[in-house]
């Protein structure tokens, strides 16, 4: 007679999805509400409120330390590389886009 393997973690994942359904089942009808919309959106906006209000202190802060921001470190490394790729292309000799004029020719007969 054939027994067939026990699984220790299904009654493990039964009790999870049962979780998640009845969070889902609440969550939906808590959303529903145009309460909690709204106390959302307050919060949502608070803390976009207090990240400016940081990121405002920060640079503050940076400024009197006499040291550069994030935005002004990422404005270097923007500048630098397209400094090393007109190098790169000065190195390569590709710097010259002229085209060269053709020389005239040196015979006895003058040129036409």
């Amino acid at each position: 007679m054939t027994q067939t393997p026990v699984d220790p973690m299904a009654m493990f994942r039964d009790a999870v999805n049962q979780w998640e359904r009845l969070a889902n089942e609440y969550g939906s009808k808590f959303l529903a509400r145009p309460e909690a919309a709204q106390a959302m959106h307050s919060a949502t906006a608070a803390g976009l409120q207090v990240q400016n209000a940081v990121q405002d202190a920060m640079a503050k802060v940076l400024s009197a330390a006499n040291m550069p921001s994030k935005g002004e470190i990422e404005a270097l490394g923007e500048r630098l590389t397209r400094i090393e790729a007109a190098l790169a292309r000065i190195e390569a000799g590709g710097g010259n886009t002229a085209p060269a004029t053709p020389k005239p020719t040196r015979g006895r007969k003058p040129a036409a």
